[in-house]
């Protein structure tokens, strides 16, 4: 009888046990699922985005989504294309991060018509009519030279070379008038104030500002990429800032 006994116990351990795995494998597949519905979810969203955009061109476009993290491929035509999809997807809800293996539709055109198109292009700025911009070209890199007012300037500059067919490369050395202008005190009092203004935008969770040498620091966490891509544009804007560390984290939660 205690032998009997004995087997029932070892027999209702198994049993005990095979259910804690049962009951773990099933809450693993609901997670799996729920996960899966969301990561679908994004996908869908994405293409209703990429699709709305009448300046996007993008032949191929491949999308895959595994726990928010995007992964784009295809063609487009320009290094600008492929920087705006991206841009365009950062703001999406459930984007966590982004892999984007766009690739640049190979041209035939010569260097002196990339040159002309990017000028022509600079020159319908009035800022950068002021301050002419220097362009060069080889093969499909474009290089720009010369003095802009602020580090802005000097994105936007890059950008819309970028845009010009067949670019797949921009090498910008433009310089900042205003470097070493304004104090780091100033520059971190002026960019906390933009940043953490509800009306300018105000996004950033617990943010932290540091400059040094004109070179700002962010830190602190936001709901989307889209806001990370902002933050650093606003920041750009600050006269006396040469450039930018982005270290906003992506995430939920208060």
């Amino acid at each position: 009888m205690a032998k009997a006994g004995g087997t029932d116990v070892v027999w209702m351990n198994r049993l005990m046990a095979a259910a804690i795995v049962m009951s773990m494998s099933v809450a693993w597949a609901q997670s799996f699922r729920a996960d899966a519905g969301e990561d679908d979810r994004v996908k869908q969203r994405v293409q209703t985005r990429l699709a709305g955009q009448i300046a996007l061109h993008i032949e191929s476009l491949g999308i895959e989504v595994e726990d928010g993290n995007l992964h784009l491929t295809g063609i487009v035509g320009s290094l600008g294309e492929k920087t705006r999809a991206e841009r365009v997807v950062g703001g999406i809800v459930g984007v966590k991060a982004i892999t984007n293996d766009l690739s640049i539709r190979p041209s035939d055109r010569s260097e002196t018509a990339i040159a002309q198109e990017v000028q022509r292009q600079l020159e319908t700025r009035t800022r950068f009519r002021r301050t002419p911009i220097q362009v060069t070209v080889s093969g499909t890199e474009v290089t720009l030279g010369g003095v802009v007012e602020r580090a802005l300037d000097r994105l936007d500059a890059e950008e819309i070379a970028a845009e010009a067919q067949g670019v797949t490369r921009v090498i910008n050395t433009l310089q900042i008038r205003s470097e070493g202008t304004h104090s780091a005190e100033s520059i971190r009092s002026r960019v906390l104030s933009i940043l953490t203004n509800p009306l300018t935008f105000g996004a950033i969770r617990h943010p932290e500002v540091s400059v040094e040498a004109g070179v700002v620091t962010l830190q602190g966490v936001v709901s989307r990429d889209g806001e990370r891509v902002e933050a650093e544009r606003l920041t750009l804007g600050v006269p006396g800032v040469t450039g930018v560390i982005n270290l906003l984290k992506v995430g939920g939660g208060s």
